[in-house]
């Protein structure tokens, strides 16, 4: 794995109602470490802090990496009876020749099979987006609109800050 920091996340808005944000910063910091999760940029052993007041949501966690290990996928192709234009290009789509794919057996016959590498996950490419689907799926009853745009929330969002380490996650 690349380079490991604590990273910290938070939410910036106006006053948020008193009920609710332990529920909200709890649910907030859930749904971003299982995300993190799912692409293996954090351990399941994680050291998880959630902070709320009235007019922030927060949460770190340690040890998050800059970017996963890469790793091998099986890809299931066409049957090996198939035609040879069908494998062919089964290969090709996956960057090999004909020759590199595998034969396996399953219970609906004998396919192709491909090996192929698969590209490990980038935080700086993924927070922003697990950040956002995170907000939108938080236990909110009533949302509120502000401005031209379409964000909802609770209460007008002012910023959010994003660190990893000592650096901003654009």
């Amino acid at each position: 794995m690349a380079e490991k920091a604590t990273l910290l996340v938070e939410l910036l808005t106006e006053e948020l109602p008193p009920k609710s944000l332990r529920a909200l910063s709890e649910a907030f910091a859930e749904r971003v470490v299982s995300a993190l999760l799912k692409v293996q940029l954090v351990a399941p052993s994680r050291a998880l802090a959630v902070y709320a007041t009235p007019r922030r949501l927060a949460f770190s966690i340690a040890e998050v990496a800059a970017s996963a290990p890469g790793r091998e996928s099986e890809v299931t192709g066409p049957p090996a009876n198939a035609p040879a234009q069908a494998i062919a290009g089964f290969a090709r789509k996956h960057g090999l020749s004909a020759e590199q794919l595998e034969r396996r057996d399953t219970p609906k016959g004998t396919v192709m099979l491909a090996r192929v590498r698969v590209k490990g996950a980038v935080l700086d490419e993924l927070l922003t987006g697990v950040v956002e689907a995170a907000l939108k799926a938080l236990p909110i009853p009533k949302v509120m609109r502000w401005g031209s745009g379409d964000a909802q929330f609770v209460r007008p969002v002012h910023g959010v800050v994003m660190l990893h380490g000592e650096r901003i996650v654009p």
